[in-house]
């Protein structure tokens, strides 16, 4: 399995990110709402982009932790997206967002981001990473079964799950 190193989100990866999210979003519209391929893009562009600036500025003032993944060479291989639980309960941590850009997906890359964030969040006392995963993301579900999450329950269209984070040993 690839190992990767996080670091905090730079302004140099920033646009990667966002690319790769407007990416991501424009092929699932196209799977589950027909847009059209030659345009899901610019409507995504559309779309989402101001969203996901307007979040982006947000994100430090909300208490919103944003990492790059990095391969072993430095390149930039995912992004990862947490945000504090729910009110009140600072033991556990929430996965917002997990993104492997598109050419190192099915590396094991997805899993060795996941094991990175799960490490430092344990080095920082927190003790759960929770996440919500779409039922018909089955890649997603897959990795997240395969690195120890548990479902804790399902609602319409969505499953939550989380995982009890370990402090390695040093």
């Amino acid at each position: 399995m690839p190992t990767v190193t996080l670091t905090p989100l730079a302004e140099a990866h920033r646009e990667l990110f966002l690319e790769e999210e407007l990416a991501n979003y424009a092929s699932e519209q196209e799977r589950e709402a027909g847009w059209p391929p030659e345009e899901s893009l610019a409507r995504a562009r559309t779309e989402l982009g101001p969203i996901l600036e307007r979040r982006l500025s947000e994100a430090p003032e909300r208490g919103h932790r944003l990492w790059s993944a990095l391969d072993r060479t430095g390149e930039p291989v995912g992004w990862l997206w947490v945000t504090p639980a729910e009110a009140g309960d600072d033991r556990a941590a929430f996965l917002y967002q997990i993104t492997v850009a598109e050419q190192y997906r099915r590396r094991g890359f997805g899993r060795a981001m996941l094991r990175a964030l799960e490490d430092l969040l344990a080095r920082d006392g927190l003790e759960e990473l929770r996440l919500n995963v779409m039922v018909a993301n089955e890649p997603a579900r897959r990795l997240y079964a395969a690195a120890g999450y548990e479902l804790v329950d399902q609602v319409d269209r969505r499953c939550r799950m989380r995982k009890r984070v370990v402090r390695p040993a040093e």
